[in-house]
């Protein structure tokens, strides 16, 4: 539910590297408000959009046209008129891209 992490699923960047850098140099909002942290924790219900500015769509329109050909997760809901998503529900695990075995990280951590 992070900023950045929800930026990248919703193809306004390639890499989460990328997303995290247009979070952080202004271009993305949270219900119509400027938001420069990538960390910042998005909520159910929260619109993710883009700064009005000519340089922020133009950087986001390129990133979306590669995104073009695959899928978004089911958690998330794009207007490609607005150019906003908007988050609908938590993350499934099925939507993950990481091979994740849950029961190895709390052993891990169970042991400090």
């Amino acid at each position: 539910m992070r900023l950045d992490s929800i930026c990248f699923n919703l193809g306004f960047a390639s890499t989460i590297a990328n997303a995290r850098q247009l979070v952080n140099h202004g271009h993305i909002t949270v219900n119509d408000k400027m938001v420069s942290i990538a960390s910042f924790q998005c909520r159910v219900n929260d619109k993710i959009g883009i700064k009005p500015k000519t340089v922020s769509k133009n950087v986001v329109e390129q990133n979306l046209k590669v995104m073009k050909f695959l899928e978004r997760p089911s958690h998330l809901k794009f207007d490609s008129e607005k150019l906003e998503g908007k988050i609908i529900n938590y993350c499934d695990r099925n939507d993950l891209l990481l091979e994740l075995d849950e029961l190895l990280v709390i052993e891990y951590y169970s042991r400090r």
